[in-house]
């Protein structure tokens, strides 16, 4: 989109929120800024120390992630698990 964001001007931020069961993944402003994004025609301006949202990585327990699928119409056509990790890829299928 074009946009002049100077990722030097930006801290990663990973925080484990355990209520949610999640990782939450900000881009934390360094210093106070103006950021452009010509395709989208926004000028966005981040004062020192405000975050930007950009991920959330929730953590499920294996049968978890397949319940929600199934209650929200899909189907779960493949699963892998890695258990070193343990980290899982889904295979889901709209119905």
């Amino acid at each position: 989109l074009g946009a002049d964001f100077d990722p030097a001007r930006f801290e990663h931020e990973v925080r484990w929120s355990a209520a949610e069961r999640r990782i939450e993944i900000r881009l934390r402003a360094t210093s106070a800024q103006r950021v452009r994004i010509p395709a989208a025609d926004l000028e966005v301006t981040f004062a020192a120390g405000e975050a930007l949202w950009t991920e959330n990585s929730h953590k499920y327990a294996e049968h978890e992630a397949v319940e929600i699928a199934r209650r929200t119409g899909f189907r779960c056509e493949g699963e892998w698990v890695d258990r070193e990790w343990p980290f899982a890829e889904s295979l889901l299928i709209a119905h």
